[in-house]
This record gives C-alpha cells, sequence and structure tokens, in this order.
C-alpha cells in the first residue's frame, strides 16, 4: 500500500508541476503595468487562470465598465424599452466625434457614450440606483460622488473579482432583474466574431486617477473552443505611453493573451 500511495503521489506532483509549466507567463502582456488577469470557464464553473491575486482583489473605479449594470437597471426599470432607445445629442461637444450624435442603447456601449449614462442616472434616481448596487452586491455600492459621476474617478469602486462576480451572474441569468433586462444587456455587449468564429461580447472602461492610466476590458467569449468570461485590468505607475484610451490597450491585451491561449 505504501508504494502504491508513494506512486500516486509522485503522478500527482508531475502532473501539477506539468500544469503550472504550462502556463503563460501573463507579466510579459502587461510590461510595465501593474495588471490582472482572469479567465472562467462557465460550463465548468472555474477560474482557469487568476493573475496577480492583489491586483484582482483591489477596488478602483469601474469607469465604463459600469454600463453593463446600469444597462440591467435601465431595462429593467423601462428607462431605456430596447436597444433601439435613442437619446438626442445635446450639442455640446464632447470631446469625441462618435459622442456628438445621436445615440441608441447599442451605441452607448459599443461607442462608451459617457453622456447617454448622465441621461439615464437622473431618471433612476439615487435611491433606485443604490437599491440596485446592494441587490448586485456591486462593489462598495458608493454614489456619494455625484449622480452623474459616481462611476467615474470618483466613490464607485469595485475589484476584477467582484466585477466577475456580476459578470457570472449576468451570463447565467441570476441577477435580481427580469431575464429580458439581462438578455439586452448582454445583447448590446456585442463586440465582434473573430476569423474563427469565435463571439466577443464585454465593455471597456478607461481613466486616469490620480493621473495614471488605469484600464479595464471584462466581457464573454464563446466558440468551440469553449465559453469563458474574462477581466482584464491594470494601472500604470505613469501616464499611457501608447496613444489609445487604457480601456482599448486593456482590450489588445486581452486578444493577445486569448490568442497565445488558442481560445480566440
Amino acid at each position: 500500500m505504501g508504494k502504491r500511495w508513494f506512486h500516486f503521489l509522485v503522478v500527482i506532483l508531475f502532473v501539477s508541476f506539468r500544469l503550472a509549466a504550462a502556463e503563460p507567463d501573463f507579466s510579459k502582456f502587461f510590461q510595465d503595468k501593474d495588471g490582472c488577469f482572469i479567465l472562467y470557464d462557465l460550463k465548468t464553473d472555474k477560474i482557469i487562470y487568476h493573475y496577480n491575486n492583489a491586483r484582482c482583489a483591489l477596488r478602483v473605479p469601474p469607469f465604463s465598465t459600469f454600463k453593463p449594470a446600469l444597462a440591467v437597471m435601465a431595462f429593467d426599470k423601462g428607462v431605456l424599452k430596447d436597444e433601439n432607445t435613442v437619446y438626442k445629442w445635446d450639442g455640446v461637444d464632447h470631446g469625441n466625434p462618435v459622442w456628438n450624435r445621436d445615440a441608441s442603447a447599442t451605441d452607448w456601449i459599443k461607442n462608451s457614450v459617457v453622456w447617454y449614462s448622465q441621461r439615464i442616472t437622473p431618471q433612476l434616481g439615487p435611491a433606485t440606483i443604490k437599491d440596485y448596487l446592494a441587490k448586485l452586491d456591486y462593489g462598495n455600492q458608493d454614489i456619494s460622488g455625484g449622480l452623474t459621476q459616481f462611476w467615474l474617478d470618483s466613490s464607485l469602486k469595485i475589484s476584477p473579482d467582484e466585477e466577475l462576480q456580476f459578470l457570472k451572474k449576468l451570463w447565467c441569468d441570476k441577477l435580481p432583474a427580469s431575464s429580458r433586462a439581462m438578455e439586452l444587456t448582454k445583447k448590446i455587449m456585442y463586440l465582434e466574431t473573430s476569423p474563427s468564429g469565435v463571439i466577443l461580447s464585454g465593455k471597456t472602461g478607461s481613466g486616469a486617477p490620480k493621473k495614471n492610466a488605469l484600464g479595464w476590458f471584462v466581457g464573454h467569449i464563446q466558440g468551440n473552443t469553449g465559453e469563458y468570461l474574462f477581466i482584464v485590468n491594470y494601472s500604470e505607475n505613469n501616464p499611457a505611453k501608447e496613444k489609445s484610451y487604457p480601456g482599448m490597450i486593456a482590450k489588445n491585451i486581452l486578444k493577445k493573451i486569448l490568442e497565445e491561449l488558442k481560445l480566440y
């Protein structure tokens, strides 16, 4: 019996070593950034990769990754009727050509239209938003930073680990909202389909708290290789070197990781 147990332990240790050795070096994708990457398998209900535990547990502003949570609230309450609900541009130059025009709910997510969010939150009101944040268990649930600003570089904070929990409930239809609200939210999160047929849905988030770049990309992929949720989050000690929104940089990091993992 002793020899059999010894042999069994040797096999387990060998397999564990091989698995550990096979895990990619995710640090190379983040370079000088303090980054987090999480990949969760929806079919097996398991986290496949969880890079940089400390960063993944750190609460930071969600920026535009708050939009899916806000969409659930707005669809659930009827503030947004469907993906085609249009708000008129107010004529103010918002510093981005795709923001300087009328926008539908689909445009809102695709182009990350900040002013569209700022039309929704006053209609919901602080009491309703606070109630939803509590039911969604969304981060620190703090909206004291102002009804049109709290999710930006302000009071609301959430960790990548908590973002994953929100996405799990969304994609498993387990949020405290109507099934229709969740389905519409997932619908407007669609971004693209890869040449290999993998469907990518998600939301970027960009900000520069304390003048340091902070980027998010969170979402869902589905294809022949499986169905997964992902979280990418990073910050830099200095303003971003790349001439792009931090959220787009996070999206590019995610794509590079998925290509190495042969998932995209």
